[in-house]
């Protein structure tokens, strides 16, 4: 997807909000992930999609890493190998 189309689109859109939470020191991970578990059980699952997606977003070798960054990638080579070949069903 061009860079244009991307930045047009609600899905950048949300992802920038999320940057913004991420940014503020005081973002408790343990609770947002809590959180998650009030959403409807679909929605669990499809949010699960959206974790494999940045998992091989991460793991991509073509992307730049630096020091900051680095252990996220090597992290997210190993977890892909392990979920790239399971199944979550729209139900």
């Amino acid at each position: 997807m061009e860079r244009f189309e991307l930045e047009n689109s609600r899905e950048f859109k949300a992802a920038m909000e999320l940057e913004n939470a991420l940014n503020d020191t005081c973002f408790n991970y343990k609770s947002f992930a809590e959180s998650i578990k009030y959403f409807h059980p679909t929605l669990q699952q499809s949010l699960f999609r959206l974790i494999r997606e940045i998992i091989n977003v991460q793991a991509d070798d073509s992307r730049y890493y630096d020091d900051r960054n680095r252990a996220s990638h090597e992290v997210a080579k190993l977890l892909k190998e392990i979920i790239e070949n399971q199944c979550l069903p729209y139900i």
